[in-house]
Order: structure tokens, then sequence, then C-alpha cells
């Protein structure tokens, strides 16, 4: 699997907001694609900028 492309912080937030408006939405076939593909990026991203540890 390739990894995500990198984001901003702008498209991160971007990213999140519309996930969070189709999480409500009907479950297609290709919304879930589309979903899990932006988890994937927004995963990346966090894992990317999170604290290395929480001490």
């Amino acid at each position: 699997m390739d990894l995500p492309p990198e984001l901003s912080e702008i498209e991160y937030h971007l990213l999140v907001a519309e996930f969070d408006l189709l999480w409500s939405r009907r479950p297609e076939a290709a919304l879930r694609e589309r979903m899990d593909q932006m988890m994937r990026r927004i995963e990346a991203f966090e894992a990317a900028y999170a604290p290395l540890s929480s001490a």
C-alpha cells in the first residue's frame, strides 16, 4: 500500500471536517472507500505530529 501524501495542517482540518460530515451519511460502498482513505491520511498526519512520549 502506498503511503498517503503529506497533509498541511489546513488540509488536515479540512479532511477531518469532511470526514465528520460523511460520518452521518448512508454507508454506500464508494463512500466507505473514500472514508477509509481519509482515515489513513488523518491517522498518518496524527502519527507524524503526535508527541513522542506522553509521560
